[in-house]
């Protein structure tokens, strides 16, 4: 699990998903926003449509989580991620790879 300050707030997150730019990849959609500090903070949106047990929901949102904890680059972006349902598929590694692929074509088009 990420530190709580690398987490988004509430208000922070509605602000991310009403004004942040928008990527959409096959397994999960992405709204980001520069932010004003050093480090990027982050949310996993998972809704009852992606799956109705709430235990594998949260066991995505930890996937991602972790896959997120891994990777030490610092972007100053809030980030968003919205998993659809074919993400429920894939493996821990596979959602790392993933996840790690999106966040670097994110710092790309930052850049």
């Amino acid at each position: 699990m990420l530190p709580k300050f690398r987490r988004l707030t509430r208000r922070d997150l509605n602000i991310c998903n009403n004004t942040g730019k928008t990527l959409r990849l096959p397994n999960f959609w992405i709204k980001y926003l520069p932010n004003n500090i050093k480090y990027s903070r982050f949310g996993v949106v998972t809704s009852t449509k992606l799956a109705k047990s709430a235990v594998i929901r949260n066991k995505l949102r930890r996937n991602i989580f972790k896959a997120i904890g891994n990777r030490q680059q610092a972007l100053g972006t809030d980030i968003l991620f919205f998993p659809q349902k074919s993400m429920l598929n894939l493996e821990h590694e596979e959602i790392g790879i993933v996840v790690n692929k999106a966040l670097s074509e994110i710092s790309n088009q930052s850049a």
